[in-house]
């Protein structure tokens, strides 16, 4: 070994080339070797990087928001029809059930059934329920209330159902009902107590009383002319079926 060394240096110093030179020669050669490299570590480090960022993203976002049934279902129905698939609604075996419910009675076009992203909501004419300024439920309303019960009991377990009084801008003042608040409250109590006694949960029960304070349509016209009409279709019971209360009905986090 010591013999090859030494030849390789005297042949070193034969061409003129110290040992010195030698090795700055050779270090010259390793700046100029070319790393090749094709960027997919790069791409997989930068990819990671921004799936962690959104991660933590979304997860920060669910820790502070409040989870909503109906604004979740818009966002699926909207993400359905832009990928082209058809979007099927939570509720239509529900929605159906009740339709026939409705059907089978002697309502007419005085009662209706229509689905929406939150649930389903029937909106029902006054009169066909109630006679005016009174709180009795009719014979024929009472039944359907009964059937709605029943299929709620047995196909909507879990789901929430408010029910809404509403009158027209008509002043009630009596002994009973001093105003239409109480008249409106009154209505949508009934209907609650009567759901509850053929067995929904009365804990998922919300009776509201409007009065006069949302209408369908102006009771009056333009020049403050009574529209009796109108006033006849503001004159309704609205039953919310739902998956989630609204938050102004839910229960305080301090209460049992």
């Amino acid at each position: 070994m010591a013999g090859e060394n030494e030849l390789n240096a005297r042949l070193d110093l034969a061409s003129g080339i110290t040992s010195r030179q030698k090795r700055k020669l050779r270090a010259k050669r390793k700046e100029n070797v070319v790393v090749q490299d094709d960027g997919e570590g790069n791409w997989l480090i930068s990819y990671a990087d921004m799936m962690t960022l959104l991660f933590a993203l979304f997860v920060i976002i669910s820790a502070f928001s409040t989870p909503d049934a109906g604004k979740f279902e818009k966002l699926k129905e909207a993400t359905t029809k832009a990928m082209g698939v058809e979007y099927v609604k939570p509720f239509t075996e529900l929605s159906n059930d009740l339709k026939k419910i409705v059907k089978s009675g002697m309502f007419g076009s005085g009662v209706s059934v229509d689905e929406t992203s939150e649930g389903i909501v029937i909106s029902a004419s006054g009169t066909l329920f109630f006679d005016s300024g009174s709180t009795d439920l009719k014979d024929d309303a009472a039944r359907m209330i009964d059937n709605i019960s029943t299929v709620l009991s047995t196909n909507a377990k879990g789901f929430r159902v408010v029910v809404e009084g509403h009158t027209d801008d008509v002043p009630m003042n009596s002994e009973k009902f001093p105003s239409n608040w109480e008249l409106s409250s009154g209505r949508a109590g009934t209907v609650v107590r009567r759901l509850e006694e053929k067995g929904f949960p009365h804990a998922l029960l919300r009776p509201l009383g409007l009065a006069d304070a949302e209408p369908l349509v102006p009771n009056h016209n333009e020049r403050g002319v009574a529209l009796p009409e109108n006033r006849a279709r503001n004159r309704r019971i609205v039953i919310r079926i739902q998956k989630q209360l609204p938050q102004r009905m839910k229960k305080p986090v301090d209460q049992p």
